[in-house]
């Protein structure tokens, strides 16, 4: 409940670069409509009295924490807006990869964020993280429109 102190910040960190699986032949973008299914779909590991059946279409449920399409009309505020980011970021190698990275396993950034490990934990397999880096980062995208 308490922030971590440095040291154990640092480690966390690089516990979580080394849990990156990288996708055959590079980080590359995938398709921008299945990544905004896939930030759309809700399915998909939730706790509480109702427990999800893990054995259903999985999601990133994104919209959940963060707003990226500006034309959607719900979502949280857990996480910040990445409405723009492409725009903000460029869809350069090194955004790329910062991207993958983030969805991969965001402790590798942010050491003990709440955002979930869809890589890392097997929520998003690579080519479905590289849909999600396409509708964040792609200039057709409407995040970026």
């Amino acid at each position: 409940g308490k922030p971590a102190d440095a040291a154990t910040a640092q480690k966390v960190a690089e516990l979580a670069r080394d849990s990156h699986v990288y996708p055959e032949g590079g980080i590359k973008l995938g398709d921008w409509k299945k990544g905004r299914a896939l930030a759309r779909e809700g399915a998909g590991f939730r706790l509480g009295p109702k427990v999800d059946d893990n054995t259903k279409k999985l999601g990133g449920n994104c919209y959940a924490c963060h707003q990226m399409d500006p034309k959607e009309i719900t979502f949280g505020t857990i996480g910040p807006s990445l409405s723009g980011f492409g725009k903000l970021r460029g869809n350069t190698p090194e955004s790329q990869k910062y991207v993958y990275d983030v969805v991969y396993n965001a402790h590798a950034y942010f050491p003990c964020t709440n955002m979930p490990r869809f890589g890392a934990n097997g929520f998003l397999n690579k080519d479905q993280i590289t849909d999600v880096m396409a509708y964040l980062l792609d200039p057709e995208s409407p995040v970026n429109l």
